[in-house]
């Protein structure tokens, strides 16, 4: 009865994961795009709303420590519903605290709530993409913007510049604090300590390719667009070893849009047999197909050349008069070639 046909499930369907809801939710509120928050608390949590490192007082699915938690709800708290704890907050002299200890243990206990915990996790994010952009003099990549919630804007700005201008300097010296929380970012198995390179790739390999910008989002009246990560060759090279970039983009790097391929590879699919080979030359060289350039004489000179390349045979002569009438069944053997001198 069932062979071809599968019977409906008496059982009721599963619910969505309410932790993935939250982040959902967290994103639209905040213009921050879903995928770049859901990797973020997949690397930070594992989804586990209440995580607690061991090394340091992050909690929750974005693993905000303490002091930064504080600044979000003091920033956000108002907007979210959350006046009374906002107002509680206090800044004294750049360091945040609640007077009352009961009402402080309830604003850290809201890193455990995956709702409030992702839209403080999204509105850091565009916070930190405001001074990034600001810094850098450019927009960050999604990568980049990882490497803000994890050391800061101003740290991973300045990591950001270390991989670019000395990309062997040991990243740990600069983060000492943050090296000593995340020990796996900053040293590799063996215990040796990461360069300022090594650790930009780290940070932003499980980030790349994401949108960190939500599509149909709005802030301060104007559109959000979409973001892509399309990280530019140079900045995507300083992830990698240079023994390991620098061959591959050496030879496909783009000298702008108008040259897809390095001048060696365009040579090498170009250039005339020579020996049996082609040849891989950066100087010029003639091509199979030249093109046609103002003031070239050459190839104005070869345009008048006749062309010996083989014909297609002749329309026979009974077919080719005008207006006379048609011959009867076409005799093929008129298009056959003889062989053997007859």
């Amino acid at each position: 009865m069932f062979l071809f046909s599968t019977p409906q499930s008496r059982e009721a369907q599963p619910a969505a994961n309410p932790v993935v809801s939250a982040i959902r939710q967290g994103a639209e509120k905040t213009g921050t795009g879903f995928d770049y928050l859901l990797k973020t608390a997949q690397r930070e949590s594992a989804l586990e709303p209440d995580a607690k490192a061991k090394t340091s007082s992050a909690t929750g699915l974005f693993q905000f420590i303490e002091q930064t938690w504080l600044a979000m709800v003091k920033q956000e708290g108002p907007k979210q519903g959350l006046s009374q704890y906002a107002a509680a907050i206090s800044d004294n002299g750049g360091r945040l605290s609640v007077a009352d200890p009961a009402t402080r243990d309830k604003i850290l206990q809201l890193r455990n709530d995956p709702q409030v915990s992702a839209v403080m996790a999204g509105a850091l994010t565009q916070k930190n993409r405001e001074q990034l952009s600001s810094s850098l003099g450019r927009q960050p990549q999604s990568g980049e913007l990882y490497m803000a919630h994890v050391l800061g804007a101003r740290g991973a700005s300045d990591l950001i510049r270390a991989a670019a201008s000395d990309p062997n300097r040991v990243a740990a010296r600069d983060f000492p604090e943050a090296a000593a929380s995340n020990r796996s970012i900053f040293y590799d198995k063996a215990g040796r300590a990461r360069s300022a390179q090594e650790v930009y790739g780290v940070l932003s390999a499980s980030h790349a390719g994401t949108q960190f910008a939500a599509a149909a989002a709005t802030q301060q009246g104007q559109a959000v667009q979409p973001v892509q990560d399309d990280t530019p060759v140079a900045e995507l090279a300083v992830g990698l070893r240079p023994e390991r970039a620098r061959g591959l983009v050496g030879l496909f790097s783009t000298g702008g849009s108008r040259e897809p391929v390095s001048r060696a590879v365009a040579n090498l699919w170009t250039t005339p047999v020579q020996g049996g080979t082609r040849t891989a030359s950066l100087d010029s060289v003639e091509r199979f197909y030249p093109r046609m350039r103002q003031g070239d004489a050459a190839a104005g000179a070869d345009a008048g050349k006749a062309v010996t390349s083989p014909l297609p045979p002749s329309r026979p002569t009974d077919l080719s008069g005008s207006g006379a009438a048609r011959p009867g069944p076409l005799d093929l053997s008129s298009f056959m070639t003889q062989r053997g001198g007859a």
